[in-house]
């Protein structure tokens, strides 16, 4: 992807002489849909103006068989092969002319048909996913309620632009495009992925093993099954609390259910979708969402692999507010 560079350096930054400041490349206001329940990203594409779905959780960028459609773009076979927890597949591409979002530009990119039941219904064209995020370090600051890209080319350590505390650090590790780091929720210690595509959710099993709920008790009541799958059942549990690194979120309700990955044979990309080629799939424990993520302001460093959160702020940053970006040097 082509990307036209702007850069906001953090004044006074401490930083050695073999390293660089933090330098901003990018940055996007996103909106809320659903009552805060999905974030969505503003793009164009081939000169149109589309809404993309803020997944974190997705391995590769979608657009909707609609949208697709409707831009006149001719499906072809694509070499990634999509199937969902209901057994719907995805096996086609579209290829997009230009793409933008903000000032990053880029030219014949590959979009996979997205599948209709990864997305709300209404006011979303396809899925921003990870395939637009590991180059850069991102920043979510729901609290401005921006996406922001900045460079991976600064010091370790020196990336929290903003003031609300405390910062957990918190080391992660990448399996495919999942983002896995490890949370305590009533004083037990889970491995958890980051999905900004999902609701907060925890594999019914976990519950049953790590803390003696089953699902469908009066603990943790049913509260839906799947109108296209009877099999898929979701329930919900109040627990005490749910702590990243000292960052605590008190009271969290999520949502349980129940593992039809496995029964698919594929692994979760998000809780939506998942890739076809893997022999071993499983739901993961816990999938950090929206319901929780929203609260937070979460920095991801891919360079690092480190993630840096806070409680979410609210306005604009300070980096925003107390500067002005100016042409990258030539």
């Amino acid at each position: 992807m082509c990307v036209a560079s702007v850069f906001l350096t953090l004044a006074g930054a401490a930083h050695a002489a073999d390293c660089k400041p933090l330098a901003i490349i990018n940055s996007v206001k996103i909106e809320s849909i659903g009552n805060g329940a999905r974030y969505i990203v503003p793009v164009t594409i081939d000169g149109k103006p589309l809404k993309f779905l803020l997944d974190t959780g997705g391995v590769v960028t979608e657009i909707t068989r609609e949208a697709a459609s409707a831009m006149g773009m001719t499906e072809r076979g694509s070499n990634i092969h999509i199937i969902d927890v209901h057994g719907n597949k995805s096996q086609t591409k579209v290829i997009a002319k230009t793409f933008e979002m903000g000032v990053m530009q880029g030219k014949n990119l590959d979009l996979q048909v997205a599948i209709a039941s990864d997305l709300p219904r209404e006011g979303v064209d396809g899925i921003l996913a990870g395939d637009m995020f590991r180059k850069f370090d991102v920043d979510m600051d729901f609290g401005a309620m921006r996406l922001n890209y900045f460079s991976q080319d600064h010091c370790d350590g020196k990336v929290v632009y903003w003031t609300e505390r405390p910062i957990a650090v918190v080391p992660f590790t990448v399996t495919g495009y999942h983002i896995n780091i490890p949370v305590t929720i009533d004083g037990k210690d889970l491995p958890a992925i980051i999905d900004t595509g999902a609701d907060t959710l925890m594999n019914a099993d976990e519950l049953d093993r790590v803390f003696g709920v089953k699902a469908g008790s009066p603990e943790a009541p049913l509260l839906r099954e799947s109108q296209s799958d009877s099999d898929l059942k979701y329930y919900s549990h109040s627990f005490g609390n749910l702590a990243i690194e000292g960052v605590t979120i008190a009271n969290p309700n999520i949502n349980i259910v129940n593992d039809r990955v496995s029964s698919q044979r594929a692994p979760s990309t998000s809780i939506h979708t998942m890739l076809m080629d893997d022999p071993h799939p499983k739901l993961p424990p816990v999938i950090l969402g929206v319901k929780v993520l929203k609260q937070l302001h979460v920095y991801i460093a891919y360079g690092e692999k480190k993630l840096y959160i806070s409680p979410a702020g609210t306005g604009e940053s300070v980096l925003f507010k107390n500067a002005a970006p100016t042409p990258p040097a030539n």
